[in-house]
């Protein structure tokens, strides 16, 4: 588990050009399952038929949560980009790997050595203009950038890395959404052989950081009765954090979410989730992610999808995500994995 999350960590899949995760989900899913297509979004559609053709759906999304997009490149060489997805305050200084034309090209976010600061403008606290940033990709000047294979409109994502720290907990990149995907595959892996009350469906979606775009679609092929989308939470276990706005903590398993800023998950399902996690003695903490914390899933878009469904997420505690360091604790992902084989195992209890 621990290795198929570092290949997926590893690999990068900005929202919208995520064929290097796909590739990957694919063939770890293909063997485990009926039936695999590919719809013409990219959403990886998998399906193990079980006694009733009803679909149960579980959807984790491909796409990454850190990314850039190239708007102009200067007479000097300079590439300026816009955020498409991250926090603004995490890309100075950040070394970034740009897909261009001719592959893959290493580049740093520039930041100006403290020493030719103005000592007023470090005194008050200096931060340059979001608008003023740009990445260094060693071309002296626009022609030789653009002959390295650079042009306006190309993706940037932070360079990739995947560090064991102590007490079990992972450090690296992207674990929005790689540890969702992860527990997905898993959780086939772990079914292969078990004969189920459902049909259960998984799908990687795309472009769930854009608005989730591809969950729509899939969801409309699908046209489930039952869905769980598996994501990430915030934690509430560190420094700078308001005390009670986010009850999570690393090491206590999964968190069932009841509500985000887009919907209310489904009682039905948070109901049978709870009790299928207190008959098997597994963790499960919970949490309202409403305003003023701004979170939202995939599991909003395929609620509302053709006829609906009673639709709900299972998300695994991280830290720091939509940043280019982020902490997950490995147990948590364990944790997830059971839960949903259990909760598998468990169909024909669903709606008693």
């Amino acid at each position: 588990m621990q290795e198929l999350l570092r290949e997926l960590v590893l690999a990068d899949a900005p929202p919208g050009r995520e064929k290097e995760v796909r590739e990957i989900v694919i063939r770890e899913l293909e063997p485990l399952v009926d039936d695999l297509r590919v719809d013409s979004m990219g959403n990886v559609i998998s399906t193990k038929s079980g006694q009733k053709d009803s679909p149960f759906m579980l959807i984790a999304h491909q796409d990454e949560d850190w990314a850039l997009l190239l708007t102009h490149i200067d007479d000097n060489g300079f590439l300026r980009f816009t955020r498409l997805v991250g926090h603004r305050w995490d890309i100075l200084g950040r070394r970034v790997v740009i897909h261009g034309n001719q592959g893959k090209k290493k580049g740093v976010v520039g930041l100006a050595a403290p020493h030719i600061i103005p000592m007023k403008e470090l005194q008050q606290g200096y931060r340059p203009d979001f608008e003023k940033m740009f990445i260094d990709c060693g071309a002296p000047n626009a022609e030789e950038a653009r002959s390295m294979g650079f042009e306006v409109g190309q993706y940037v994502t932070a360079e990739k890395h995947f560090v064991e720290l102590a007490n079990g907990r992972l450090r690296g990149n992207c674990f929005d959404d790689r540890v969702g995907i992860v527990s997905m595959i898993e959780t086939f892996r772990r079914i292969h052989n078990h004969k189920l009350a459902m049909n259960v469906v998984g799908v990687a979606s795309v472009q769930e950081e854009l608005g989730t775009r591809g969950a729509g679609p899939a969801a409309f092929g699908v046209d489930p009765e039952f869905a769980i989308a598996l994501d990430v939470s915030p934690t509430g276990d560190h420094p700078n954090t308001k005390p009670g706005l986010v009850p999570v903590k690393l090491g206590q398993g999964p968190a069932l979410l009841m509500a985000d800023q887009f919907h209310v998950t489904s009682q039905v399902m948070n109901i049978w989730i709870s009790a299928v996690a207190q008959k098997h003695q597994l963790p499960l903490q919970e949490v309202a992610l409403r305003a003023p914390v701004h979170f939202g899933t995939d599991a909003a878009a395929v609620e509302v999808t053709k006829s609906g469904s009673q639709t709900t997420a299972v998300l695994v505690p991280t830290r720091y995500f939509h940043t280019a360091n982020s902490i997950v604790q490995k147990s948590d992902l364990e944790s997830t994995i059971q839960l949903l084989v259990k909760c598998l195992e468990s169909l024909d209890e669903l709606g008693e």
